[in-house]
């Protein structure tokens, strides 16, 4: 899980005016390819993705207290598909996360 980003924005499209992705950090754009590479190599299909999207976006409005960015709910999705697949487990997911979370407190390069 992604800790949440100071700047939150209710407004975001995460497209632009050409219909190409914008990302405001570098790991959202990880993101977006790792969910566009468990689809393609077909550990779940599009459809569960939008899905699991749509139910996450979902809930989040219902929530008032949920400020998460755009792409922390395409984690969050990625996730529970993860999990819900066999793919992974929590405590799986939840290593690596503080291991990136390390590196990204080490790592300078932009």
């Amino acid at each position: 899980m992604i800790p949440s980003s100071p700047k939150q924005s209710t407004s975001f499209s995460p497209f632009d005016n050409n219909s190409d992705p914008v990302f405001e950090s570098p790991w959202e754009a990880k993101v977006f390819a790792i969910v566009n590479q468990l689809t393609s190599t077909h550990h779940y299909s599009w459809s569960e993705w939008t899905d699991q999207l749509a139910h996450e976006i979902s809930a989040a409005e219902r929530d008032a207290a949920d400020n998460r960015s755009y792409y922390e709910r395409w984690v969050s999705a990625c996730e529970k598909l993860l999990i819900a697949k066999g793919l992974l487990d929590s405590q799986a997911i939840d290593e690596k996360v503080e291991v990136l979370l390390a590196e990204r407190e080490t790592d300078h390069t932009h």
